[in-house]
């Protein structure tokens, strides 16, 4: 089994017409496009060659937003006049396919997403010099600048769909990357000093006494997504001694010796497994670090976790965090996301670190 083309198989067949990235096509709650899931998949298809993928999903990215412009003019007044916004009145996480809006309840309100296609959409064209993609989407992402910038302190529901009444710092690091991304690119798109002020904001708040960074803010845990921070997010050298520390609480409390990596100690999704997507996220800083022979060691543990026609799971039900919890998520959704693309997504991307020297 060949990991790396099924993987391309895999996300391929599962990008719909459109070039939205459907999250897990055979899932049934995950049968949408994420911001945030596409910009990881579409990343990876382009640490992979596959340019016209990427260039797809940004694309689709793009027409979507531009179709929620009435519904960012309606939520800035509001915000002008300090009425308070309802859930509904913020622009979702996720979309069907086609750009609309899902009917069914979801947990939507989540900025991190917004900040990972910045920042993905970026890379693309440092990647492959597509200014015309940039220059064709500038007023989705001046869009979406205008968008974060008065909410980006808000409390939100973090990446992982929970904790709607937290400020989360793997969103604020994700914030910060994508709009830093945006000013190197088109400087005049960014409000001067938002940035800086994100990463100050985080920095002064978001580091607990021990000096690691934290899930979210008056929090001491760690959360696995906070390895952002640093890759690739910047807020963070990868070197930083916060980074660090941080580093060292993931590993001591969310990595599994010989596994993967948990999301965070009280996860109770699915009984809370290991997580693909964060063992390769893992490899990535491994990597970044020199630690090379512990990233292969991660990839080792992943390519074993593939059913045999190379679909990934999102995350591996051996050693859960809370077991007496799986049952309920099954009889709930079925069973755990198989393929996921965002696991596919992470692979290419840490495949293609590998093989440079």
């Amino acid at each position: 089994m060949n990991l790396h083309q099924s993987s391309l198989d895999i996300i391929r067949t599962a990008q719909a017409p459109s070039g939205a990235y459907v999250a897990a096509p055979t899932f049934s709650q995950y049968r949408y496009a994420w911001l945030r899931d596409g910009a990881w998949i579409a990343y990876g298809m382009d640490c992979a060659g596959q340019h016209d993928s990427a260039r797809a999903f940004y694309t689709w990215v793009g027409r979507t937003l531009e179709k929620q412009r009435d519904r960012v003019e309606r939520l800035l007044d509001m915000l002008a006049q300090n009425v308070t916004p309802a859930d509904a009145d913020y622009l979702p996480t996720r979309f069907t396919p086609d750009g609309a809006i899902g009917t069914d309840d979801w947990w939507d309100f989540q900025l991190d997403g917004y900040g990972a296609w910045l920042w993905g959409l970026a890379a693309h064209v440092d990647m492959t010099g597509d200014r015309a993609l940039w220059a064709a989407l500038e007023p989705a992402v001046a869009l979406t600048v205008r968008y974060l910038a008065p909410l980006w302190q808000s409390t939100n529901y973090d990446c992982w769909e929970e904790h709607r009444d937290q400020i989360h710092v793997s969103t604020l690091a994700a914030l910060y990357g994508g709009l830093s991304a945006v000013q190197r690119r088109s400087p005049a798109l960014v409000p001067g000093g938002l940035p800086e002020a994100i990463r100050a904001f985080t920095l002064q708040t978001g580091v607990a006494p021990g000096g690691h960074l934290v899930k979210s803010l008056g929090s001491d845990a760690v959360d696995a997504s906070l390895l952002w921070a640093a890759v690739p997010y910047g807020l963070l050298d990868v070197e930083d001694e916060r980074f660090a520390r941080t580093l060292a609480r993931i590993e001591r409390d969310l990595r599994r010796p010989g596994g993967g990596v948990y999301r965070y100690a009280a996860d109770v999704y699915y009984g809370g497994g290991e997580w693909i997507l964060l063992a390769a996220w893992l490899a990535w800083v491994y990597i970044e670090l020199g630690r090379r022979a512990e990233a292969r060691e991660l990839v080792a543990w992943i390519e074993a976790q593939a059913s045999e026609d190379g679909a990934l799971p999102e995350q591996v039900s051996d050693h859960l965090l809370h077991p007496a919890h799986f049952a309920e998520w099954e009889a709930r959704w079925g069973t755990v996301a198989r393929p996921l693309l965002w696991s596919h997504g992470m692979v290419l991307i840490v495949e293609s670190r590998l093989e440079k020297p």
